[in-house]
């Protein structure tokens, strides 16, 4: 390990542009660094990934040494919920699929993360440090709400409408899609 680099230099890596697309960049869970990256530039990539919120691995030795940047959360949360629906029901793995498919690859992770979360129930860190599944979310009093009034009846009256019922002939063609 090296000394600590400043936000300066880290910025005027080469290689700082190509790690901060990578983050911005949904579609992709790792990024490979070839052979030719000297021992300093491995550690310019380490602190812009710590620096960026990403993970990093290095493998090999000596000179035959490469580091390859990784999303591991979002690889782990697409393991999850690959494994999840392969074992559940068949109409939520079409769901599943189907959101996927609609959405495309560039919200895969999201997606996944998403229906860890919600369908499996566990932490999904890839959505960030909120709470955890099952844990109530913090509320803050209203300003300028002297009264305590009953706050579930006006979400609940928010919330009519914006649901639509599901037929048995719409889970008829998701299930005919997915033969």
């Amino acid at each position: 390990m090296a000394f600590q680099r400043s936000y300066g230099r880290l910025q005027s890596s080469p290689h700082w542009r190509t790690l901060e697309e990578f983050a911005a960049d949904s579609t992709k869970l790792e990024l490979a660094f070839g052979l030719r990256v000297t021992s300093t530039a491995r550690e310019d990539i380490r602190q812009i990934c710590k620096y960026l919120g990403l993970n990093f691995r290095c493998l090999g030795q000596g000179l035959q040494k490469k580091i390859v940047a990784l999303k591991l959360d979002a690889l782990r949360e697409r393991k999850r919920a690959e494994e999840v629906t392969a074992a559940a029901p068949k109409h939520v793995g079409g769901f599943y699929r189907g959101v996927l498919a609609l959405l495309g690859p560039g919200h895969a992770v999201k997606v996944n993360a998403l229906f860890v979360q919600e369908y499996v129930g566990e932490k999904a860190w890839s959505l960030g440090e909120g709470p955890a599944p099952g844990e109530p979310a913090a509320k803050r009093p209203r300003q300028g709400d002297a009264g305590g009034g009953d706050s579930d009846s006006e979400d609940v009256e928010a919330l009519l409408g914006r649901y639509v019922t599901i037929t048995k002939e719409s889970i008829d063609d998701i299930e005919a899609d997915d033969i």
